[in-house]
């Protein structure tokens, strides 16, 4: 019978191996930190800074058209994305096989999603990690500790990883950009395939003056 100890050094030295392999496999992390994670010509995307926290918030439907969006935009860039799935929300499916360099991390509740983009961000090959909330129940969310995000802020301001947290309102209290997602659909957009729908982003970057956060500067976009 194994000891709780014995089954903790294991653990331990499964991460240990995944991170060794990680590092190995996909050298991105050798980027130095800061700068921006660049978006594919053409598509409308801001581009993502590395090392903050960025809160992506907005209906369901319009979190999938820009998860997806952005996807494709890394697959195009051949930069290496970790989803956390936190309610299996995502469909694989939508993004025609163009998965080659994605690790996608099924969950099956906000706690455990936290828990493995936390893992994630701490390890430091990843240039972009996602962690996808929009199905998560509301009264789970807010379980979510406020002290979670500044942790994660922490962790990423040394590092090269670009962070999304996709949440169906307003959630992350750490973040230093949002992305409000305002689609202008009619009924007509049910009869369009997804690739003619369009999205606006207004992004609104946390701007600091004096060693204080002031308000968002909004400024709208759209996705092609």
């Amino acid at each position: 019978m194994q000891t709780a100890a014995h089954e903790q050094g294991t653990k331990e030295g499964k991460i240990t191996a995944l991170r060794a392999l990680l590092a190995e496999k996909f050298p991105q992390s050798a980027l130095r930190a800061g700068g921006v994670l660049p978006a594919a010509l053409g598509t409308g995307l801001p581009e993502l800074r590395r090392g903050v926290v960025t809160e992506v918030s907005g209906s369901i439907g319009s979190g999938a058209l820009f998860l997806e969006a952005l996807l494709a935009s890394a697959q195009a860039e051949g930069t290496l994305v970790a989803l956390v799935d936190g309610q299996r929300g995502f469909d694989p499916a939508a993004m025609g096989g163009r998965l080659a360099r994605l690790l996608w991390v099924l969950c099956p509740d906000a706690a455990t999603a936290v828990k493995a983009a936390d893992l994630l961000l701490r390890d430091g090959n990843l240039p972009l990690v996602v962690l996808d909330l929009q199905l998560n129940p509301a009264r789970d969310l807010r379980r979510i500790p406020a002290t979670t995000w500044y942790r994660f802020q922490r962790i990423l301001e040394p590092s090269a990883s670009a962070f999304v947290v996709l949440t169906a309102d307003p959630l992350v209290s750490s973040a230093a950009e949002r992305f409000a997602l305002r689609n202008r659909w009619t009924l007509r957009a049910m009869q369009q395939r997804r690739t003619e729908l369009k999205l606006v982003v207004e992004c609104a970057h946390r701007r600091i003056a004096g060693g204080n956060a002031s308000a968002f500067a909004p400024e709208e976009r759209q996705i092609a």
